[in-house]
């Protein structure tokens, strides 16, 4: 057994502790509280790390990993602007990802993983497009998935990519990421590609994540077959003949038409969103995944939290990819989450979106995103340079961004940060 001590702790699931301890057995959390109260009768090791405040480590819901040495492609690309508008950044991200070999796809999931521990991350939910397997997802401590992605209107494409996607969901390449599927989108999938998926997916139990409602544009062709990504996306990738049906109605109704609103499937972006949306949302008991600095860059808007949070949406909180993003550090999400949504959120259900919800949406309820009694021991440790008042704890840490670097990052109970010491410590996944 190990009893950690510190300032701080802060469960996520009960108010924070002043003076806590956190005890941990093979693992696994035994139990916490104030030191005083743990310390009666314990004879195991003690690590007191004073001045510090220990939390669970934070789950980035939405990343794509396989982009994070995108910038450096962009530049070699001679892709350096500024897109100017949504479907801009798509056709910028397709023609940089083209010159992209399976070895640099490799390199930079190798980085993503590593960066991602670096700044306090424990699990994540990443999107895979080619279906190759770095041995360093099998490697990594990280937990949470990792989903193949499916795109392509054309039945003979998305179809063979699922057959494949759906062989190897039974496969053991990932340690303890497990594997799920990702149908991109409603402008990326024809309406067949998605009712075919989700049905498969409800039988066989397979999780799912899809990026729905991020633009104007999406909700444009979702409802009258028209806009600039049928315009000037669909010409660009060979779609030109695969015109869509309108259909009418918002994205959020139209994927529940098809059957990809359930808890099984957690929704990325979410921005245009309508409070009818919201209350459908909540009524199929679906997490969705908010990604407020890529939103931002992109010029899509911001999510509507108030409508989710009447409703009783459940939201977690994702990086996105580094095409569209500064870092994979969802220390500096969370200050940005603040930046936008804390009109409407408090700092304690900021922390919960980027802990506890993210955690549950990937499958690990009740093994992490909270420090209680049986939960697996994934944590971390902040020093603390000049110690908010307990009141102002949990503010001061949705607000400090890039300024918070965890000095230790443990999983499974086992400290983490020490083996990859040398390989580029506090990067923070900034570029």
């Amino acid at each position: 057994m190990n009893l950690y001590l510190a300032r701080y702790l802060l469960p996520i699931s009960a108010p924070p502790i002043e003076d806590g301890a956190l005890l941990v057995d093979n693992g696994r959390i035994a139990a916490i509280g104030r030191r005083r109260d743990l310390l009666v009768g314990f004879s195991g090791d003690v690590v007191n790390f004073g001045d510090a405040v220990l939390l669970p480590t934070l789950v980035n819901a939405h990343t794509h990993l396989e982009l994070t040495h995108f910038p450096r492609w962009a530049k070699r690309a001679g892709e350096t602007g500024k897109p100017a508008t949504f479907v801009d950044w798509l056709l910028h991200l397709i023609h940089v990802k083209r010159d992209v070999t399976p070895a640099e796809q490799t390199a930079a999931i190798n980085d993503g993983l590593l960066w991602c521990l670096q700044s306090g991350t424990g699990a994540i939910g990443d999107i895979l497009s080619r279906l190759i397997f770095p041995p360093a997802y099998a490697e990594s401590p990280l937990y949470g998935r990792v989903f193949f992605e499916l795109l392509g209107l054309d039945p003979e494409v998305w179809g063979v990519s699922l057959d494949r996607a759906a062989a190897l969901l039974s496969g053991d390449h990932f340690g303890n990421l497990q594997p799920g599927l990702a149908p991109h989108a409603l402008y990326s999938l024809s309406q067949q590609a998605m009712s075919r998926i989700f049905a498969a997916a409800c039988r066989q139990g397979w999780p799912l994540t899809t990026h729905f409602a991020e633009s104007h544009e999406e909700s444009r062709l979702v409802q009258d077959a028209s806009g600039e990504l049928l315009e000037r996306l669909y010409p660009a990738v060979g779609w030109q003949d695969q015109r869509p049906a309108a259909r009418g109605c918002s994205p959020t109704v139209c994927l529940d038409r098809l059957g990809g609103l359930h808890s099984g499937n957690l929704l990325v972006h979410g921005v245009q969103v309508s409070i009818a949306d919201a209350q459908l949302l909540a009524e199929r008991s679906v997490t969705v995944a908010l990604c407020p600095r890529s939103n931002e860059r992109l010029g899509v808007g911001t999510a509507p939290v108030a409508a989710y949070r009447a409703a009783g949406v459940k939201l977690a909180l994702g990086t996105d990819s580094l095409a569209s993003n500064d870092s994979l550090s969802m220390w500096d999400e969370l200050a940005a989450a603040k930046r936008h949504y804390g009109a409407h959120l408090c700092p304690g259900e900021l922390l919960a979106m980027a802990t506890r919800n993210g955690a549950e949406a990937l499958g690990l309820k009740g093994e992490m995103g909270t420090l209680q009694a049986g939960f697996g021991a994934h944590f971390q440790v902040l020093s603390l340079r000049n110690p908010p008042s307990l009141a102002e704890l949990e503010e001061a840490l949705c607000s400090s961004g890039c300024d918070t670097q965890p000095s230790a990052v443990y999983l499974d109970g086992i400290e983490r940060l020490q083996a990859i010491v040398g390989q580029e410590p506090g990067v923070m996944g900034r570029r």
